[in-house]
């Protein structure tokens, strides 16, 4: 049988536009941006970001490679790239999120519908949440110089993404909130400033990447995110407030099944009650326009095994293994006598 083409990621949106529908010459002048940035670090000419100025009118792009999404490319023709049909795109950016979710809703809307039962939350942006504990044992004449540390204390610390709240409890007993932490992936092989060098060398179709990469769900679920969760679950649990985690569908397939927190609730309301985490999944149209995929109501517990996403090896498979690896004469970078 005829072998399969082989596919590689690529850039599938560059500071916000389709790298398809963009214009060779486009694609030249943001190349040459973009590679400038990853070079240098200079982040002064970057354009407006499509994303974070639906919050922040005029906000400019803050990722250095102006990368926002991956894709699978196949070869075609000469240097050109394919988009792969059908495959999931990768988020790199968690301000990708931003974009809305259907016609006159953005994320913020849908995610407070179901947790906070409004549809005009306030969005607060990466507030701190954890504070070294020398933090807690200063005296009170130097609150002052805290407060002028707090945001780099907080870098260190830990912040929450955004917090959601309903203004209409502002003057309440109670405030209304929920924790919403986005997260995108990270990739693992060749650097993407390969590509972006290539689109900037001339003006040129979609090419086929030059780069080999992959997106590293290992070290964006179980090494960032599920430590994330293990630290503010319980705390907001003991306070009564959810959170809410935000994945792209890509994200989520890499996941073990996430269980129902309550199989057998009537509404939303009684699994939002019973569940620590609930889980906004989202994906991209054919225009890499971002909508609505799925909403799961769940556990820490139940959170923490589906981000694992492994299970051990049974006994018999574990050892045949071991045997196989040990009668191979080839593997004498692995396999040593440990004594003469």
């Amino acid at each position: 049988m005829p072998r399969a083409p082989i596919t590689r990621y690529g850039i599938a949106e560059l500071f916000g536009k389709d790298i398809t529908t963009m214009a060779p010459e486009e694609r030249q002048s943001c190349g040459t941006l973009a590679a400038h940035q990853t070079r240098t670090g200079d982040l002064s000419g970057a354009p407006i970001c499509p994303f974070l100025s639906t919050l922040i009118p005029g906000a400019r792009c803050n990722k250095a490679s102006g990368v926002c999404t991956i894709r699978k490319f196949a070869p075609g023709d000469g240097r050109a790239g394919v988009p792969v049909p059908g495959d999931k795109i990768v988020t790199l950016c968690p301000l990708r999120f931003l974009q809305p979710v259907a016609e006159d809703k953005s994320l913020f809307v849908w995610i407070s519908e179901k947790m906070l039962d409004t549809s005009n939350p306030t969005a607060v942006k990466e507030t701190p949440f954890l504070r070294n504990i020398s933090d807690a044992q200063r005296a009170p004449e130097v609150a002052t110089d805290m407060e002028a540390e707090a945001e780099e204390e907080s870098k260190k610390a830990g912040r929450i993404d955004w917090i959601l709240v309903n203004p209409a409890t502002m003057n309440a007993g109670e405030l209304e909130w929920c924790a919403v932490e986005t997260q995108s992936l990270y990739f693992s092989g060749n650097k993407m400033r390969l590509e972006l060098e290539a689109y900037a060398a001339a003006p040129s179709p979609v090419l086929f990447p030059v780069g080999r990469r992959r997106p590293d769900y290992r070290s964006s679920g179980p090494k960032r995110l599920a430590p994330q969760l293990d630290v503010k679950v319980p705390v907001l649990r003991s306070w009564g407030k959810k959170v809410a985690v935000v994945v792209d569908r890509f994200f989520y397939t890499n996941m073990n099944t996430l269980a129902d927190a309550y199989p057998r609730a009537r509404n939303d309301q009684e699994r939002r009650d019973n569940s620590d985490v609930v889980w906004f999944v989202v994906d991209f149209d054919e225009r890499l326009h971002l909508m609505i995929s799925s909403v799961i109501f769940t556990t820490l517990d139940d959170s923490r095994r589906a981000l694992n996403a492994t299970e051990p090896l049974s006994k018999a498979d574990f050892t045949s293994n071991l045997k196989r690896v040990i009668q191979d004469s080839t593997r004498t970078n692995k396999v040593f006598k440990a004594s003469k």
